[in-house]
């Protein structure tokens, strides 16, 4: 016997086929390139507009992201396209303000959410902000929706490269200390006295942040939802990770259960 899954990863491929046509007559003269429209409407009340059926996924805190925002905001904005930024920004900003464990301000949020808002046309598009474990704890999604004007969010349960968390090298000290007194999961511990000896006198020459694994369950993923809704979010995304089919199962019925406006896979 086999299990039957509602969705499989075959649901994903594109195929095509030589036979009629959807949406214009089937006219070899008719059904042509520029003729193809390829907008979208999705969401609980259909109101997420996109020009191009498409999404870029969770960019966030790394360099890469950071220094190609502007191409990739703008670009996305004007196509009328989706783009979400990824876990860890706040976290990972120097600038940031944080107070009494809690997000007030920020400088790279603020500038990525800004830049897509900015060149925004006609209502097309979204940019969406997703958050992992220490990003939920510092109110990252409330500061967006609140002071950003953010209406898409996105759970996020796990990578799809990895199904774990952002890993990353930090060579400095004072930052690796930033780090974790905003939560995250430092190694070596970057406030130990003989730690901060050992780094000063170059016995290691670099510290590693990780960002924590969520632990899944229904009651504390509809507490998330509900927390989300009353912040003011319109929108509500789930990004699984590269999980058991089981938890792909879990996913599609955790999304529909609790209504939820689109499931990254």
């Amino acid at each position: 016997e086999f299990a039957l899954y509602p969705v499989d990863y075959s649901h994903f491929n594109i195929m095509g086929t030589a036979v009629g046509a959807h949406g214009i007559e089937a006219d070899s003269d008719k059904a042509i390139f520029p003729a193809v429209n390829l907008e979208v409407a999705f969401g609980h009340d259909k109101g997420i507009k996109f020009r191009y059926p498409w999404i870029i996924p969770g960019i966030g805190s790394t360099n890469i992201a950071k220094n190609n925002w502007e191409g990739l905001a703008i670009g996305s904005a004007l196509a009328g396209t989706g783009l979400t930024i990824g876990e860890n920004v706040v976290g990972m900003d120097p600038e940031a303000v944080i107070q009494d464990g809690r997000v007030i301000d920020t400088v790279d949020l603020k500038r990525r959410v800004g830049l897509y808002k900015e060149h925004q046309r006609d209502g097309y598009g979204a940019i969406i902000v997703q958050a992992n474990i220490e990003d939920t704890r510092l109110g990252t999604q409330e500061y967006a929706i609140e002071k950003l004007g953010a209406e898409c969010v996105e759970l996020k349960w796990g990578q799809g490269a990895k199904n774990i968390g952002g890993e990353v090298k930090v060579t400095n000290l004072k930052k690796a200390q930033m780090l974790y007194e905003r939560g995250y999961v430092v190694l070596p511990n970057p406030t130990d006295s003989h730690v901060i000896k050992a780094f000063e006198r170059g016995a290691f020459k670099e510290f590693e942040r990780h960002s924590r694994i969520g632990m899944v369950s229904e009651e504390s993923f509809a507490k998330r939802v509900q927390e989300v809704r009353k912040a003011g979010a319109k929108y509500i995304f789930l990004k699984t990770g590269a999980y058991r089919p089981a938890d792909l199962a879990r996913a599609v019925m955790y999304a529909t259960k609790y209504k939820l406006d689109l499931l990254t896979v």
